[in-house]
This record gives C-alpha cells, sequence and structure tokens, in this order.
C-alpha cells in the first residue's frame, strides 16, 4: 500500500530495488523524475537478483487518467540504459567519497 512514507506501490521482488526508492522517493517529485526512480530501482535490483534482467518495462498513468500516457522499454543493449546505469553508479560513489571521515580516518 502507498502511504506518505512510501509514495510508491512495487510489484514483484521489493527488497532490492526498495532502497533507492525510500531514499530518494517522495510525493513532491515530479512524475517524470519518479519515472526515472523507478526505472533505476528495477535495473538495481538486477545486480543482487539473477532472476530480474533487462528488459526493463515503465507505463506511466497519470493520477486521474485510466490511460498509459508514457510508455519504455529499456532491452539489455540500449544505450540508455547504460548512460543511467553510469551515472547512477558515478553518482553514487562522489557520495562515497563526500561522506565525513570516520573517527580513525582524522588525524
Amino acid at each position: 500500500m502507498a502511504t506518505r512514507e512510501t509514495p510508491y506501490l512495487q510489484i514483484g521482488e521489493s527488497k532490492y530495488g526498495k532502497p533507492p526508492l525510500d531514499n530518494v522517493g517522495h510525493t513532491n517529485l515530479s512524475l517524470d523524475d519518479a519515472a526515472k526512480l523507478c526505472v533505476m530501482s528495477q535495473v538495481l535490483t538486477q545486480r543482487s537478483n539473477l532472476t530480474v534482467g533487462p528488459p526493463f518495462e515503465l507505463a506511466v498513468i497519470p493520477s486521474g487518467s485510466l490511460a498509459i500516457e508514457r510508455r519504455l522499454r529499456l532491452e539489455a543493449d540500449d544505450p540508455m540504459l547504460t548512460e543511467m546505469i553510469d551515472t547512477w553508479s558515478d553518482a553514487q560513489r562522489e557520495a562515497l567519497y563526500r561522506l565525513p571521515a570516520l573517527p580513525w580516518q582524522q588525524s
């Protein structure tokens, strides 16, 4: 069930792709940013669960509508998928380097 704390509904494998949704998702996220985050949730799940993999599919149904407004399918060889993975990985590495030093690292 979607709540204010978890403003999404995830179908299928939920433990591996859930952290990005919990950490980045919020109720004020634009629909387009939420769609990108959902795709990344699927993509990140494949790293931990061998039963998940391309194609990754997304359908966007705006609030108050009963029709799919946007649809996306990313195959394993799609350059957009590669760019998304690289961008996310680079941002995660950068975040790691920006974390404060651990107590034993300070001199």
